[in-house]
């Protein structure tokens, strides 16, 4: 079923292009013009809504995996391109959530949250659009601090062309009151999406409700960093109040099938047809970052066999997956001939002998995942060492990690969980639960940074807020930062051309549009 809802907006597409040069006899008296469709049903937008939300390989490359996934080091790269673990700038990568989210899932969402908010028997499909909304401009806000948001993608509904900037702190309580609207909108005897929902949750409203007070807690856990943390607290407390997730099951993704409409992050890495198989680019490819691997070793992670694989393997033929023989990639050095920051410095020239994602992991009909159990779990964990929240942090804590392991079973069915060894594991790492605050926020973040592997754009974020892991980072000739990891994404250079006025405004509110300036959640 999802393959002909994807083959339906395909032939959609076609549809509309032969139109265009096809001619009739009476063009005088025609005053509509026949490419459009002014009545498209919410359900084929909810459907191409859900895949720009999920995003294509121009986001997920430069975004995703290129910036946040190598400025926090779950991944690195010799090439001199890949500017993230190097904290170079370059702006098409910078830009690119930017110029990507606003013109596609924005857009789309907002119309047809527009098409159905005054509609009771659509309050399904408008609240489900109030979510998305949340989740697009929840990743953009992270990324870029100030950003449009009350007139964001209103062209076509109140012909505001150039948006205003809202402040962040907006923003956030913004995102926290849409989500609470939509949760109360949610309504079992109204539409169902059905099929035209490509997430896991297929239309389901209960689980749709338990994403919009999972992702309100997620919004109030980001605030935890500021002074005054009234506001985050009251947040967390009333996600939990209204129902967050409560079983594995409930994990937010979009799934994919191979195509045209395959998964954004596996057309980057992994190494099927047509993909761009970054993986296996001589030098220039990209692999795990030493720090990530080697924090995997050190606490005996289970995760790392699942994950991790060799393309030729030290010890055994055809690729190996043996925890003992997995290494990462140093972050900061190029493949050059340089001996300070060059391939002279690495270990072993051959990127051949360097960890990579398993390929089960990256195939083009794999999920894209968003939010899972794990997450809210480890939230809740952080919540309740807070005060925030009842219940003890390792109660939380073990069924979080414990879900981190059994989620990648959602990529494959061959890959399988034990529960002997997650439960060992996670009862082993508990136990850093024992100290003070810092110490359990060290443990529970450390957890959240290795079960947030390739949503990036989430990594990233939480790595800011809570500073966990530590990473050491590094210091690049002629990089942006003075060897500081950068705390925000740059605003494209076509805004100050296009949207000059306002994102100037945003530049003098927030501060310098650079690298280093930090974004209002993460000020104390």
């Amino acid at each position: 079923m999802i393959r002909n809802i994807y083959k339906t907006l395909s032939v959609l597409a076609l549809g509309g292009m032969l139109s265009m040069v096809s001619c009739t006899k009476n063009f005088e008296k025609i005053n509509t013009d026949p490419t459009s469709a002014p009545d498209v049903p919410p359900s084929i937008k909810l459907t191409r809504g859900l895949i720009y939300t999920s995003g294509g390989e121009y986001e997920a490359w430069r975004a995703n995996i290129i910036y946040c996934g190598m400025m926090i080091q779950h991944f690195a790269s010799l090439n001199l391109t890949y500017v993230g673990d190097k904290y170079l700038y370059n702006d098409d990568y910078s830009g690119a959530a930017f110029n990507s989210f606003y013109p596609n899932g924005l857009k789309i969402i907002t119309d047809m949250m527009t098409q159905t908010e005054n509609d009771p028997a659509n309050a399904n499909y408008a609240a489900i659009a109030h979510i998305l909304r949340v989740v697009i401009l929840q990743r953009l806000t992270d990324l870029y601090g100030d950003v449009p948001y009350s007139q964001a993608s209103k062209g076509f509904t109140d012909l505001t062309f150039y948006p205003a900037y809202d402040q962040q702190s907006a923003i956030y309580a913004g995102l926290a009151a849409e989500l609470e609207m939509a949760a109360g909108m949610l309504d079992a005897s109204k539409a169902s999406p059905g099929d035209a929902d490509i997430t896991g949750y297929r239309g389901d409203v209960t689980k749709w409700k338990k994403l919009a007070y999972s992702l309100m807690l997620r919004i109030g856990m980001r605030l935890s960093k500021k002074s005054d943390q009234t506001q985050a607290r009251t947040i967390v407390q009333k996600a939990i109040a209204g129902g967050v997730f409560t079983d594995r099951s409930e994990v937010f993704y979009i799934r994919h099938v191979d195509g045209d409409y395959d998964n954004p992050n596996s057309h980057v890495i992994g190494t099927y047809s047509n993909s761009r198989g970054q993986t296996n680019k001589d030098n220039l490819a990209i692999k795990y970052s030493k720090s990530f691997i080697d924090m995997l070793k050190a606490k005996g992670d289970p995760r790392l066999q699942i994950i991790s694989e060799l393309p030729k393997a030290d010890s055994t033929p055809g690729g190996s997956d043996v925890p003992a023989v997995q290494k990462g990639l140093r972050n900061g050095y190029d493949n050059t001939s340089d001996p300070v920051y060059g391939i002279a410095s690495v270990d072993d020239a051959n990127l051949a002998h360097y960890s990579q994602p398993k390929q089960v992991l990256v195939l083009a009909n794999t999920p894209n995942i968003f939010l899972t159990y794990s997450e809210v779990q480890l939230m809740l964990a952080e919540a309740a060492a807070r005060g925030w929240t009842t219940g003890t942090p390792a109660t939380y804590f073990i069924e979080g990690v414990k879900a981190g392991i059994w989620q990648y079973t959602l990529y494959s069915a061959a890959i399988a969980y034990n529960d002997v060894t997650a439960t060992t594991y996670a009862t082993a790492q508990s136990a850093a639960l024992a100290g003070g605050l810092t110490a359990q926020l060290q443990a529970i973040n450390e957890q959240y940074y290795i079960t947030t592997l390739l949503n990036e754009y989430e990594a990233y974020a939480n790595w800011r807020r809570t500073g966990y892991p530590v990473l050491t980072p590094v210091n690049y000739k002629n990089n942006e930062t003075n060897g500081q990891i950068p705390r925000r994404l740059r605003y494209p250079r076509g805004e100050y051309n296009s949207n000059g006025t306002n994102v100037n405004a945003a530049v003098a509110a927030q501060g310098a549009d650079l690298f280093t300036t930090p974004i209002w959640w993460d000020k104390p």
